[in-house]
């Protein structure tokens, strides 16, 4: 485990998965980051590489090879290689191996670096092709935060918000989960999504099309919020566990790249917003976190 520390937050990251697992504050020890209770959710706030979400029949091709791979990739699930660069910054490098190259056939090197500045965790993804090809790529956060943080609260006491934003259109998926061409219309209660039992019915909220790059986990009991910024990231998705319990955390997703379509063929460089980099080229996604406690 790797610990980053300032005066009021404390943050820990696993090599395993180059994974924050706890955004703790000092302040009054409220954990921000779910933690990975496998009766609801058994992990924290994985990162999606070098795909997001699902494939059609688990499978995908380059150049008339097909490959299987795992949901959202296998860089959750490897031991990243893990270099301090101080109190407050460390940084997790993910390269090719024998194993990788099963599933995804370019040599590659993934950087997640990790910095506390204040109250603001920033997480940057940089991704360089060590091929002689085109290579393509996808990268996402998956960050499950906290609910409920002060005792006797309520999941419902709880909204998402997009400040300036009367509706969301999610994208709808068919019976396989995968997207299709259609999308809902959600209102917003004062740029809010009400969290309850049953926003995520049906899976994960997966936005195409939002206008702002900002989102918070607000309460109405209280001042605090968990506001993520995601400039760098053209989609973005909110999910919890549909359970017949309540669940205390929300993930806040933002996304290189669309999970699969069922109106998609299985070539790779046909994946809605698929990222692809010449040999040599390097290029930085980045989103912050930051705490109002």
């Amino acid at each position: 485990m790797q610990v980053l520390e300032n005066k009021r937050f404390k943050v820990t990251v696993n090599e395993m998965g180059a994974e924050l697992t706890s955004f703790y504050s000092k302040k009054d020890g409220t954990e921000y980051i779910w933690q990975a209770d496998p009766a609801a959710w058994k992990r924290h706030a994985p990162i999606l590489f070098p795909i997001v979400g699902r494939l059609k029949d688990k499978t995908y091709t380059v150049s008339g090879t097909a490959y299987e791979i795992t949901q959202h990739g296998f860089g959750r699930d490897l031991e990243w290689r893990a270099n301090r660069v101080g109190d407050t910054c460390v940084e997790f490098l993910l390269q090719q191996s024998e194993y990788t190259k099963k599933m995804y056939p370019w040599d590659f090197a993934c950087t997640v670096r990790y910095t506390l500045e204040g109250a603001t965790l920033k997480k940057e993804h940089a991704v360089r092709n060590q091929s002689d090809t085109p290579m393509y790529y996808e990268v996402g956060g998956h960050d499950a935060y906290t609910l409920c943080w002060k005792t006797g609260e309520q999941i419902t006491d709880y909204a998402v918000e997009f400040e300036g934003v009367q509706a969301l259109h999610p994208v709808i998926t068919d019976e396989n989960v995968m997207l299709s061409r259609e999308h809902g219309d959600l209102p917003l209660v004062d740029g809010c999504l009400p969290i309850g039992r049953e926003t995520f019915r049906a899976d994960a909220m997966i936005l195409d099309d939002l206008p702002v790059r900002r989102t918070s986990i607000v309460c109405r009991k209280n001042d605090k919020r968990v506001t993520m910024d995601f400039s760098d990231f053209p989609y973005f998705a909110l999910w919890s566990p549909y359970k017949d319990f309540d669940v205390p955390f929300v993930c806040l997703e933002p996304w290189s790249t669309l999970p699969d379509g069922g109106y998609l063929d299985h070539a790779i460089e046909n994946k809605v917003g698929v990222r692809v980099l010449q040999p040599g080229q390097e290029e930085t996604l980045s989103f912050s976190t930051t705490i109002t406690d």
